[in-house]
């Protein structure tokens, strides 16, 4: 079977599986597993309810390499919107509710899972926990960066999310989510703005049979 783009970018933003902190995220080289990690793991926990909006320019590389890039735009709780660059027509938002929906301008396909069974709901929460129903994994470290991989506790199967964060400042710098087939997707973060006000109607997601298609 054929796998396009907009299959892998579903796949990888929305998908479910296992990450090794041997993939992309970080190169290859020496890698140390964090001595001390809980102090850590409670720094990051701290930073990211900080977070109470941001946005990006993002670049995602797919699994067979391609690359991807638009704006990204997250409001905690529970709201997020990915903007692609044309040629790209999708377009992916989470309303704030139970729901992230997924659009696929070119068969005007619409996917809706809950977003509570994604790894990207994990930084969506609000508060942010690192424990409880959210289990971190790995601490990994290499020079100025540190990633963690948290999956949910109770399904770690659903998937598994690493974050990786610059040290000093702390910031998050990128995150890359990996699917049940094995499909690993990684969205690098510049230009980004904390904290900022964005519009309420990013995040709004209408029926497209009674209102139209956003691409139409």
């Amino acid at each position: 079977m054929t796998i396009d783009d907009s299959m892998i970018s579903r796949r990888g933003l929305i998908g479910a599986g296992a990450l090794l902190l041997g993939g992309t995220l970080l190169p290859r080289g020496a890698r140390a597993a964090v001595p001390g990690s809980a102090a850590l793991i409670g720094r990051i926990e701290g930073y990211l309810n900080g977070l109470g909006s941001f946005k990006a320019d993002f670049t995602q590389i797919a699994p067979n390499g391609n690359r991807s890039s638009g704006e990204v735009f997250v409001k905690r709780p529970g709201q997020l919107r990915f903007d692609y660059a044309p040629p790209s027509k999708i377009l992916l938002v989470a309303p704030g509710d139970w729901r992230l929906v997924y659009y696929d301008g070119k068969t005007k396909q619409v996917t809706v899972i809950p977003i509570s069974k994604t790894p990207l709901g994990i930084i969506l929460d609000d508060p942010v926990r690192l424990s409880g129903d959210v289990d971190v994994v790995d601490v990994v470290e290499q020079g100025d960066e540190v990633a963690v991989r948290v999956v949910r506790t109770a399904a770690p199967g659903q998937g598994s999310v690493v974050l990786v964060f610059g040290k000093d400042p702390l910031q998050l710098r990128r995150w890359a989510i990996v699917d049940a087939q094995g499909y690993t997707t990684n969205v690098i973060l510049q230009n980004i703005q904390t904290n900022v006000s964005l519009a309420g109607s990013l995040f709004r997601w209408r029926d497209p049979k009674v209102f139209g298609y956003p691409d139409d």
